[in-house]
């Protein structure tokens, strides 16, 4: 499980200082996770000539029963955006979302986005 780094643009006003250089990660075989506050939006790309399913884990309950985990295909050639993610629904007792993949390859890359606001 590898921890993803959640970027968070620069303002773009004068004198802000440069906006932040977007470098998606590849996803890890053994899936990712990324500390969320409830601003935060996933970009997927896939290069891959295979449609690629993310599975972003759900871990609240309602009425004790168990959320659905949500799955995102990522057809070739295609970048998705996902999100926001309710804390409350999404996030680990440590914060985090948890993210896996089916056949993982160089070719699915992601990047968690802070929004403003």
């Amino acid at each position: 499980m590898a921890t993803l780094t959640v970027y968070t643009p620069v303002a773009t006003t004068i004198g802000a200082g440069a906006p932040a250089v977007l470098a998606p990660a590849n996803c890890a075989v053994g899936g990712d996770q990324f500390l969320n506050d409830g601003r935060t939006i996933l970009y997927f790309k896939n290069t891959n000539v295979t449609t690629r399913t993310v599975t972003i884990a759900t871990a609240g309950t309602i009425g004790g029963l168990a959320i659905a985990d949500v799955t995102v295909a990522v057809a070739q050639d295609e970048t998705r955006i996902v999100g926001p993610f309710d804390p409350r629904i999404y996030n680990d007792a440590s914060g985090y979302v948890q993210l896996t993949y089916t056949a993982v390859a160089t070719l699915l890359t992601v990047a968690p986005i802070r929004m403003a606001g």
